[in-house]
């Protein structure tokens, strides 16, 4: 298995490539990060359609302005953060989001396990996962959101702060709140 730092160097080879007109590379970073990207959004939107056109009108968007794209090192934070905007923007001209300061982020697919987390719920109680998974459905909007980029997406706090546009002490600071909070509960 590639290390981050191997994957980040072919991520960024793909990715230069791509910028100089490779269709081939572009095809390689959709379907790379096009999982990646759905679960994200959809936890943004119950509306998987809007969602799949969100992705195709990012990926569309990216080729047509490939030549002024700059450079990056970490491309899956950077088409998140990119898919977080769009559906963001889209949503507003559709009326469906009425605050502007917060994306409605739904916990409901926060629940979906990888071969990790289903190890972890293997090993855990029924009775402590269930009551873990009713206590992130009570965490706010965002709380949501960082535990599901952090422990979901295994992403470390400054790439957190990329995708959500806040400084990384925030960052820490909401995690360490969330965290302790579940705790608490728990």
């Amino acid at each position: 298995m590639p290390s981050p730092t191997d994957q980040n160097a072919d991520d960024s080879e793909l990715w230069n490539a791509f910028r100089a007109g490779d269709d081939i590379a572009f095809g390689k970073i959709a379907r790379q990060y096009y999982r990646s990207l759905f679960s994200y959004g959809v936890k943004f939107s119950k509306d998987r359609e809007f969602v799949k056109d969100c992705i195709q009108d990012l990926f569309l968007e990216l080729w047509a302005k490939r030549e002024t794209i700059g450079d990056t090192n970490f491309v899956k934070f950077y088409l998140l953060k990119s898919l977080r905007r769009k559906i963001h923007r889209e949503s507003q001209k559709q009326q469906w989001q009425s605050d502007d300061e917060d994306l409605n982020f739904e916990a409901e697919h926060v629940g979906e396990t990888s071969i990790e987390q289903q190890i972890i719920e293997i090993e855990t109680s029924e009775a402590m996962l269930k009551m873990l998974n009713q206590q992130i459905v009570l965490l706010t909007k965002r709380q949501q959101e960082i535990i599901y980029l952090r422990f979901f997406e295994n992403m470390d706090n400054e790439s957190i702060a990329q995708v959500m546009s806040i400084s990384k002490q925030s960052v820490a600071n909401l995690l360490y709140r969330t965290i302790q909070e579940l705790k608490d509960k728990l």
